[in-house]
């Protein structure tokens, strides 16, 4: 019998260097002090990262070097127990790096992947074996990254979400609806949706894609979630938080959203879980480290009269 998961990820880790505190942005000539530092596992890892922590069984592809950052990332492998069967381990450095500056509410990045152009071409081609080889109930992706994986999941039966990486940069040579086109679920925040659609109406933009995907969750920051599945619309508040790195915290947002969505909780409630993780995610460095895990956030939710579903197997069986 293959093996069974919840949650089926690709994607290239990174290490986050996180600075907060600044009280103005680097300029050249000039010495600036950050108050904070993070260091942590990131980009790709994050959502996988969250899902592991509140329970989902994950299964995530990805390939790291021998330098000094890809063995940071896999010391956060093991110490989030996250497991390592399908990540490579290539004897040459591939570092991934990306440096994160907080300066109130605003962030900047600069980031650094090395010049192995076919990175993706690998990763991509190790994905399709992955998946001949397990059973998996959900596959989550970038919009717009490796579109192909997304349909082979469908072929396979896996549902599909999407995560709108890009902010307002976001953009997409083909049209709208071939780039959402095996989408179950698609994840964005406002500027995100804003960019894909053209829309500067909030209300606009959702109504557009949830004319595309069966499901829509925006993520909103300090103003909560909104959403949009199978025609019923949701919004739902957000937690209050003492605010520490708010970089990531969307994907882990994603990962308390799929938990409810994935156990078939009504959207309220599955943008609930979300937010909950969310908010917590940015009360630490790093975009998971503050994600609850499994037993705390049946804590929580259970306090808002929500019941999390456990995990069941392929054939319906409760796997905890």
């Amino acid at each position: 019998m293959s093996a069974f998961f919840d949650l089926l990820v690709f994607g290239r880790p990174s290490v986050d260097v996180v600075f907060t505190g600044l009280e103005a942005w680097p300029a050249l000539d000039k010495d600036i002090e950050a108050a904070g530092l993070g260091v942590c596992a990131g980009t790709a890892f994050n959502t996988p990262a969250a899902a592991n922590r509140i329970g989902l069984r994950v299964a995530y592809v990805a390939t790291v070097g021998n330098d000094v950052w890809s063995r940071m990332i896999l010391d956060e492998f093991e110490a989030e127990g996250l497991p390592t069967d399908y990540v490579e381990v290539e004897d040459r450095p591939l570092p991934g790096v990306s440096v994160a500056f907080n300066l109130g509410d605003d962030r900047g990045f600069v980031t650094h992947w090395g010049s192995d152009e076919r990175y993706g071409e690998r990763l991509g081609q190790r994905t399709r074996e992955v998946m001949k080889t397990i059973d998996a109930k959900h596959l989550h992706a970038y919009v717009d990254e490796m579109p192909e994986i997304a349909a082979i999941a469908h072929r396979r039966g896996m549902t599909v979400s999407l995560d709108a990486w890009g902010g307002a940069e976001w953009s997409s040579p083909p049209p709208l609806d071939a780039v959402l086109a095996d989408a179950d679920v698609l994840l964005a925040n406002e500027t995100e949706a804003a960019a894909m659609t053209g829309e500067s109406d909030l209300d606009r933009a959702v109504h557009r894609l949830a004319g595309l995907v069966r499901c829509v969750a925006i993520k909103r920051g300090a103003a909560g979630a909104i959403g949009v599945a199978d025609g019923r619309s949701a919004s739902v508040p957000a937690d209050p938080v003492d605010l520490v790195d708010a970089t990531g915290a969307g994907d882990s947002f994603n990962a308390g959203f799929l938990a409810g969505w994935l156990g078939g909780l009504p959207l309220e409630q599955s943008l609930t879980l979300g937010v909950i993780c969310g908010s917590r995610a940015v009360g630490e460095y790093g975009g998971y480290r503050g994600c609850p895990r499994r037993d705390e956030l049946h804590t929580i939710a259970a306090s808002r009269s929500i019941s999390v579903p456990d995990p069941t197997d392929e054939h319906g069986s409760d796997a905890t």
